[in-house]
């Protein structure tokens, strides 16, 4: 392999530290080999097997972060050590890389962002590894970088790695960066939306320890599908407190009725007969009053049946993280369910929740397919019980049950339920009519136009209604 123009041995370097073929960068030390070993790691944990740290290790992580990172990244030949065939290699790609359209186009989403940065360097380590196997494997010239002795396991036994040409690094240079392009917008994707479901609360929110979570659900091709919906969106919440009538509570107003520890002292003033009268038909002069409710959680019921595939769904899912952001931002709880002819596990934010927990969600909702049949009935029995076992008190829950689907469903069940969760039922129909869930629900939407995300916020306010 030839030496780069103007490399060198690194005089009086010691030989056990290495150094960035990046321009300003500097040793190796120990914060920065832990960060190359973290996005080592995540390429690692994407690929499931050991990746090639021979050539793929973690200062060629490190020097392909900082490409990406750095606002003027400058390669420097003259940093490269001359006698070791790793850091020729490493050159190589960094060179290679940094030559590429694509990569520009990559750091668009990357500069002086330290998620996107670790998220587009482990994409690009991961693939590198896989072109660069595929290479190996097929044959062709170059010298040997490991021996069968090293005992490296990969894939299904041993092999032998030599170090790729110069030819194999510029192509598996480009179709990585191809597919980085990919993650690292999809990755800013997605942590926007996280910072839009965590505004207020950055400090609880803290999603930069996250890069692989990240990652894996910017790989997952449902979740732009389901962002594009929210993209521009401000999903608003209610600052003041749902009130309960209480007859020792706040006072609020006037109202007629029979309760004789809020009569009116005018009322004391009347006839015996016409106020005897007046309360047996509760006319009485009463004082409303009221106190703030509690609130339960926000539960989302969500039909993946075989006819809510295609935009159905994705909108869906993304009135689903509408109202996890609505339930971020008034501090309850969210629960959500998928169901189709069964009723799949549930998924639940805290009230006070962790960044892990946001990405799990999305995760969650990312994932889950239309298909099957559609049970309503025992899907909202099944919410219902959810939110009576937390033993709530007398906080009111929302369950929004977001479905087309056309089926049979036993009201008295559902009522009786509902009673005993304390739970408004409100009813999302997506090009459908059900009279049951007209009947049994406190609250019944019809979405006829077209799925866009204004028709999200009035999902969002319709929860609303009283």
């Amino acid at each position: 392999m030839a030496v780069p123009p103007g490399a060198g041995g690194r005089a009086g370097e010691r030989a056990d530290v290495k150094v960035s073929l990046i321009a300003g960068v500097g040793a190796l030390d120990a914060v920065r080999m832990y960060r190359g070993e973290k996005i080592v790691g995540i390429a690692e944990d994407l690929a499931g097997h050991k990746i090639n740290r021979k050539i793929l290790g973690p200062p060629t992580a490190i020097d392909v972060y900082y490409s990406l990172y750095l606002p003027v990244p400058i390669l420097d030949p003259s940093l490269v050590d001359a006698g070791d065939p790793a850091d020729l290699t490493r050159y190589m790609i960094l060179e290679r890389m940094m030559k590429q359209p694509l990569y520009h186009k990559v750091r668009l989403y990357t500069v002086a962002d330290p998620l996107t940065s670790v998220v587009a360097a482990a994409s690009i380590i991961e693939r590198l590894d896989r072109m660069l196997e595929k290479s190996s494997s097929s044959g062709g010239s170059g010298s040997l970088s490991r021996s069968a002795s090293e005992g490296e396991v990969r894939g299904s036994g041993h092999e032998q790695r030599r170090n790729p040409s110069p030819e194999e690094i510029e192509k598996a240079v480009a179709k990585a960066l191809k597919g980085a392009l990919k993650d690292a917008s999809a990755a800013k994707e997605v942590k926007a939306a996280l910072a839009r479901l965590g505004a207020g609360v950055s400090s609880i929110l803290a999603f930069d320890d996250s890069p692989e979570e990240i990652l894996r659900l910017a790989r997952e091709t449902d979740v732009t599908s389901i962002l594009r919906y929210l993209v521009g969106l401000k999903v608003s919440f209610r600052e003041e407190r749902r009130m309960t009538r209480h007859s020792r509570g706040w006072l609020r107003g006037l109202e007629y009725g029979s309760d004789l520890e809020r009569l009116h002292p005018s009322q004391l003033a009347l006839p015996d007969d016409l106020f005897y009268t007046e309360f047996a038909h509760d006319r009485l002069l009463l004082f409303e009053k009221a106190l703030p409710s509690s609130r339960g959680p926000i539960y989302v019921l969500l039909d993946k049946s075989g006819s809510m595939i295609g935009d159905k769904i994705d909108w869906a899912r993304a009135v689903a993280v509408a109202l996890l952001q609505k339930s971020i931002q008034e501090k309850r709880p969210f629960y959500a369910r998928f169901f189709d002819s069964t009723v799949y596990p549930l998924l639940k934010v805290k009230r006070f929740n962790r960044s892990k927990e946001i990405l799990n969600a999305l995760n969650y909702l990312a994932r889950v397919k239309a298909g099957g049949g559609t049970r309503i009935t025992a899907a909202v029995y099944i919410a219902m019980e959810d939110i009576r076992s937390q033993t709530l008190g007398d906080k009111v829950s929302d369950v929004v049950l977001i479905t087309d689907g056309e089926d049979k469903v036993s009201t008295d069940l559902i009522a009786r339920a509902k009673r005993a969760a304390s739970a408004r039922l409100h009813t999302v129909m997506v090009k459908g009519d059900n009279h049951y869930l007209r009947k049994v629900s406190d609250n019944y939407m019809e979405v006829r136009k077209s799925l866009d995300g204004n028709l999200i916020l009035e999902v969002v306010d319709f929860i609303e209604k009283d």
